[in-house]
């Protein structure tokens, strides 16, 4: 007996066979799910669901969900109690999050160390970002140092050999870096061809993201080409064709369906629907998706405002209480695996206060892509500020003597990749800051608008 299964292309569903063994399971679907009514609040909120705690709370600018049974809930949401989280690592039973100072936080199950071993690890360092992979958990500093910790560490560190690395993606027994060259490296599985296949497929490219799956990779070259690990499982070379020729921000697999988002927010999926339908439902309807991730069956996504959809196979009860505390709320970067799920709340921007004459507030926003983080810089004289995209806006001193210098760097892989100047003018009557458009050569791709109370917001166009 064959059985039909749904696959979502460009947000659409098609049908395709596949063996009656291959259930499509009934998911929660956005905007249809009867929600557990339970509410982000500072604090831990428990409840209940089957065997499990679980808890769901807040903490500053930190969701999280899930499984309880080794705290790494409400572990984690103590020790970010009063601090700003940057970013998340969700695993099966620990958790880990990375505060605006650059210090690694971890919760929950701890036998290998994979969570004692990667704090004491970063202790001296700036820590950007978190990863982890069954027993095995990284962090990024900012000078590029990977650093490892758990069952696995040794062998990530010997892969890496030193080499400065800009991103790092945790798969199923397997992980990949990017580094700041744009070279895929990895260690563990490759029984798939995961970490051999990729990187052939990146010989003589520059990437940019790299994602891993289950048994299989995907990455993204600087030039919004999707890059697949081999094509004979139908998912990568089905996505790997709907998407030739067209620009992919990002992308994402599950060892049974294949996500890319275009560079234009259009969502292209290949495979089974059955753990993403809430995400494609949301693109079918005509939501944008700028960024993806999966890891061990729960998926989520971004919309360019910074709204969180997200997805899970049947009975993963945190995807819900997930939703339910990120709803109505800008999401800056999430993290969700089969039994715990973590969000980072965008603070809001509260301005910069009162500014003295010359200064301005300044905001810097990329697109079509807000999470491709980029940091413009501006450099006059001896002195040189920097402005991060998605960051809250931030009080600059402007001179109207000379001319301010300013550099567009992308952040994953601290590439310049556009310069220019700008010459600020100052009116000592009125106090207003404004930029010569005659005199200014703005790199390329940047725009600005000014407001009221010499309010600048920076657009940096991709």
């Amino acid at each position: 007996m064959r059985r039909r299964r749904r696959v979502g292309v460009f947000g659409q569903f098609s049908t395709e066979s596949r063996d009656s063994h291959s259930r499509v399971d009934t998911v929660s679907v956005i905007g249809m799910t009867v929600r557990h009514g339970v509410a982000g609040v500072k604090g831990a909120g428990f409840m209940s669901l089957g065997n499990d705690a679980v808890a769901v709370a807040t903490s500053g600018s930190l969701v999280a969900v899930g499984d309880d049974r080794f705290q790494q809930v409400s572990g984690l949401l103590e020790a970010a109690e009063g601090k700003v989280i940057t970013a998340v690592a969700a695993g099966s039973s620990f958790a880990l999050a990375v505060t605006a100072q650059g210090t690694v936080l971890g919760a929950g199950k701890d036998t290998d160390h994979q969570v004692s071993g990667l704090i004491e690890a970063a202790k001296g360092h700036h820590v950007t970002a978190v990863a982890v992979d069954g027993k095995t958990s990284v962090a990024l500093t900012d000078d590029g140092t990977l650093l490892a910790a758990g069952a696995g560490a040794d062998r990530v560190l010997e892969a890496i050999g030193g080499e400065r690395i800009a991103a790092v993606s945790g798969g199923a027994g397997f992980f990949l870096a990017l580094t700041r060259a744009g070279a895929i490296l990895g260690a563990g599985n490759d029984g798939s061809q995961q970490i051999s296949g990729i990187r052939a497929a990146a010989q003589g490219k520059r990437v940019t993201s790299v994602a891993a799956g289950v048994n299989e990779s995907l990455a993204v070259t600087d030039e919004k080409t999707l890059l697949i690990s081999w094509d004979l499982p139908p998912i990568l070379a089905q996505i790997a064709a709907l998407t030739a020729g067209r620009r992919v921000a990002d992308a994402c697999s599950g060892g049974d369906f294949a996500l890319a988002a275009l560079d234009d927010g259009t969502l292209i999926a290949t495979g089974r629907d059955d753990g993403v339908r809430a995400i494609l439902t949301a693109a079918a309807g005509g939501t944008k998706i700028t960024r993806l991730a999966s890891n061990t069956g729960a998926t989520w996504a971004l919309t360019p405002e910074g709204t969180l959809l997200a997805a899970g196979r049947d009975g993963y009860e945190h995807i819900p209480a997930l939703l339910d505390a990120t709803a109505g709320r800008q999401v800056s970067t999430a993290s969700a695996s089969g039994y715990l799920a973590l969000a980072v709340i965008r603070e809001p921007d509260r301005g910069c206060g009162p500014l003295e004459p010359g200064q301005i507030c300044a905001s810097f926003t990329v697109a079509p892509d807000p999470h491709d983080v980029h940091v413009l810089s501006f450099k006059v004289g001896g002195d040189h500020r920097e402005l991060t995209s998605g960051a809250p806006c931030a009080a600059l001193d402007t001179r109207d003597t000379e001319a301010t210098h300013l550099i567009v760097r992308r952040a994953s892989t601290s590439q310049d990749v556009a310069t220019g100047s700008a010459y600020f003018t100052h009116d000592s009557a009125t106090g207003t800051v404004d930029i010569d458009p005659d005199k200014s050569q703005l790199p390329h791709g940047l725009t600005h608008r000014r407001t009221d109370g010499n309010r600048f917001a920076f657009t940096w166009t991709t």
